[in-house]
């Protein structure tokens, strides 16, 4: 006996019911002769995916990984250093327009001081070294007595490279109220 106990006719039947279907294709679908019907193979003894298959998968989960990082990590250290621009940008003007309130005597004799420190505390904290040189305008013409260059620079270091700002404006003694050509 071959392992069944049954009777001759349903030995038959099974046999009969195993001719039935046919295989239709490499990847384990089987195809019914009586319903017309296309069952997927049992995973018991059928192949799977092979080792090159997993091997350029996991390649590709890995290389779209590290471009999302990538992609992250330059996006974050992009927004960073604007922050960091737009900080000294602002102390720069700043320090630029506080010079609008002094008098021509404390600008000429010194009480402005020539070096400064300011901050900016987001992303770890940045500090900016700053000076301020008040020097005789660049002009030949008679009222280049009346006239200051005035130069802001601000220096600082940002993920391990030094940064620099500046910016220049003229100061006159009488300002911009009375300027007469």
């Amino acid at each position: 006996m071959t392992g069944c106990h049954c009777f001759p006719s349903e030995r038959r039947l099974r046999e009969e019911k195993k001719r039935s279907f046919v295989r239709i294709d490499a990847k384990s679908q089987w195809l019914s002769r009586e319903r017309g019907a296309i069952w997927p193979a049992s995973a018991g003894g059928q192949p799977g995916y092979s080792l090159v298959e997993v091997m350029v998968a996991t390649w590709l989960l890995t290389f779209v990984v590290i471009s999302l990082y990538a992609a992250f990590s330059f996006g974050f250290s992009t927004i960073k250093l604007s922050q960091e621009d737009l900080r000294a940008n602002q102390i720069l003007l700043q320090k630029l327009e506080t010079l609008r309130v002094y008098d021509w005597s404390k600008i000429t004799s010194g009480y402005i001081p020539t070096n400064f420190t300011a901050s900016f505390s987001t992303n770890g904290g940045v500090t900016y070294e700053g000076t301020i040189a008040i020097d005789p305008a660049p002009v030949t013409e008679s009222y280049s007595n009346t006239l200051r260059q005035v130069t802001v620079s601000l220096s600082w270091v940002s993920t391990g490279v030094p940064r620099n700002r500046s910016m220049t404006s003229m100061v006159s003694q009488n300002g911009i109220q009375t300027y007469k050509p």
